[in-house]
């Protein structure tokens, strides 16, 4: 029993450096991610609405308002923006990250979010 000891020991600390070696990568994380990205007619309605049901509605609906704030329509949305609380948030960049205990945001629909943004955030 003695003699298997410190080979078990061995193996585990092999096992354990091996399997710490992982790197996190874009590939990796969104495999699917292979669609270019159209950013050539970002509305509300088509684009960021969509990108908000499917990460973010979930938490901040008019009926559990997380954080006291509501994404699933418009006028919610547009609070965010004002106070310049959405962007800092969904890019990472600021002290809340969202979605809360989830992934960052696709490239692609970050863009579409900046682009909105930039052209002042329409009810389109």
């Amino acid at each position: 029993m003695k003699k298997l000891f410190p080979s078990f020991v061995v193996i585990l600390l092999i096992m354990l450096m091996y399997s710490s070696c992982y790197y996190d990568n874009e590939e990796n994380l969104y495999p699917n991610n292979t669609q270019p990205c159209d950013t050539s007619n970002v509305t509300y309605s088509q684009s960021i609405a969509p990108i908000l049901a499917a990460n973010c509605n979930i938490c901040h609906s008019t009926v559990l308002h997380s954080g006291g704030w509501v994404t699933e329509n418009y006028e919610g949305i547009k609070v965010l923006v004002n106070n310049g609380k959405l962007l800092p948030a969904v890019e990472w960049t600021g002290p809340v990250h969202m979605p809360k205990d989830g992934n960052k945001l696709p490239g692609c629909d970050l863009a579409k979010i900046r682009i909105w943004l930039n052209a002042g955030a329409p009810n389109n």
